[in-house]
């Protein structure tokens, strides 16, 4: 990736095993879908000492983690990489994820994102509750910081009660750069307040140019430039010599997917489980079906 002129190696994450597909985890295991998965952490750390350019993005959920821990890692890990760690922060839309952490239910859209909001405020001013020439470290005078640059936040709300302030030198960027997928009109809200970029998923050309709108028209609202904030639009690529060779590339690998791996990942991701669908059905019909879900 380093030599290809990469800017980015990207992360993505979820912490449960699928279970939604036929009510348990059976096929996601068999198939492998969406496990195993390791924290990346500690493998980009180790990535980033064979390289000096490309940078790391790490994903982590709003919705189970806690806003200190995850200021004080990525903090860390800028300092490791020298400047070049992403936070994609997502709420996680996966209840196989929120039951390793104590929920029976996913918490309900919207307030997911109240969270996100209050996560990265919180974030946002740990990183900045330390003034980037605090410290002075006097070997004479013993003095290390001096007072005064190093501030407590005293952030309590609705989600989270933290004093502050962060414990750890600031880091080459100060604040990683920042990432969110939310599309939804809550989930761009949310990202406008803070986002340097924002994953979008590939469609019809009129629908990407109505997200690019939507999302600059968010941003305008919180004040800030939509020209600093870019859209990362996904796009799968199947390579082969020649553009015959790819397309029956692609249509192999299309072809050893089994059913019931698409079946896991779909209910995964939608919270719907698509094994009680008939053999035959209209999208309309699935959505029916997701939305009384």
């Amino acid at each position: 990736a380093e030599r290809g002129m990469f800017d980015l190696i990207f992360f993505g994450d979820s912490t449960g095993i699928p279970n939604t597909w036929k009510g348990d985890i059976d096929d996601a295991v068999r198939y492998g879908v969406a496990w195993p998965r390791l924290d990346m952490s500690p493998w980009i750390t180790a990535m980033s000492r064979v390289t000096q350019h490309v940078g790391f993005g790490l994903t982590y959920a709003s919705t189970f983690m806690h806003p200190f821990y995850v200021a004080r890692l990525l903090n860390s890990l800028d300092h490791i990489t020298n400047g070049r760690i992403a936070f994609n922060v997502i709420t996680s839309q996966r209840r196989a994820d929120a039951e390793n952490y104590g929920f029976d239910e996913l918490m309900e859209h919207a307030q997911r994102y109240d969270r996100m909001d209050e996560f990265m405020e919180v974030c946002r001013r740990l990183w900045a509750s330390v003034d980037p020439d605090a410290f002075v470290w006097d070997k004479e005078t013993g003095v290390v910081a001096q007072v005064g640059k190093v501030r407590p936040i005293n952030h309590a709300g609705r989600f989270f009660k933290v004093k502050g302030p962060l414990s750890v030198p600031p880091s080459p960027q100060i604040t990683p750069v920042l990432i969110q997928a939310g599309g939804s009109p809550r989930g761009t809200r949310t990202a406008a307040r803070f986002v340097d970029h924002v994953f979008g998923g590939r469609k019809a050309l009129p629908l990407m140019a109505q997200q690019r709108k939507d999302l600059d028209d968010a941003i305008v609202a919180e004040g800030r430039d939509p020209s600093n904030v870019g859209i990362i639009w996904a796009t799968k690529v199947a390579v082969a010599e020649t553009e015959t060779e790819a397309k029956a590339l692609r249509e192999r690998l299309i072809a050893r997917v089994p059913r019931e791996a698409v079946g896991v990942w779909l209910s995964h991701n939608t919270g719907f489980d698509m094994s009680t669908l008939p053999p035959r059905f209209s999208l309309r019909e699935l959505n029916q079906r997701i939305v009384a879900a």
